[in-house]
């Protein structure tokens, strides 16, 4: 008997924790939420430097394109790379503020965030049934709705001095069960 399709996933232990979550209707969407912010916050630890984000925070008092594009070397892939790119369109006019500057990191996290529940439901399509896969990205896609992401993306790049309230993952008792 297997432990469900999530325990062979290629992804990191917090997306499993996230496929597990949404594949199992006992949890509901808030637990999923739950889960997608740990995720997001192991994902940009392994992918960005905390230079580079500190490299983008420097530069918001004069004319910034030229020294954003000069970042895309440090930059990274995945959450690194679209927090760029979306920091460049969001300063047409090169200068930029610290609200364009967390909506760009909103916006990477959100599209990091699909993307994991575009891959949730491939694995499962191809380890499960395909009602199964729906339902799973279905559920994970109304969860990154309902998460504190801008909240995430504020502490990233340490424009909040709180960061967002920790979320346990495990219960610890009787009382943490099932919501009625």
């Amino acid at each position: 008997m297997s432990d469900g399709p999530h325990r062979s996933l290629p992804m990191p232990p917090g997306w499993k924790r996230v496929a597990e979550r949404s594949a199992n209707a006992a949890f509901s969407s808030d637990e999923i939420s739950r889960a997608i912010i740990p995720a997001l916050e192991q994902d940009c630890r392994a992918e960005m430097s905390s230079g580079f984000i500190d490299g983008v925070r420097t530069l918001f008092k004069d004319d910034v394109r030229p020294q954003l594009e000069s970042l895309r070397g440090v930059a990274g892939c995945g959450i690194g790379r679209a927090f760029l790119d979306n920091v460049i369109q969001l300063s047409p006019s090169g200068a930029a503020e610290f609200n364009a500057l967390a909506g760009a990191m909103t916006a990477a996290l959100i599209d990091h965030a699909a993307r994991g529940a575009r891959q949730v439901e491939e694995h499962y399509c191809r380890e499960s049934t395909a009602s199964r896969a729906h339902n799973t990205r279905a559920r994970i896609e109304k969860s990154i709705a309902e998460s504190p992401i801008d909240s995430l993306a504020r502490q990233i790049l340490k424009l909040e001095v709180s960061g967002p309230a920790r979320f346990a993952l495990r219960q610890q008792g009787l009382d943490d069960g099932v919501r009625l």
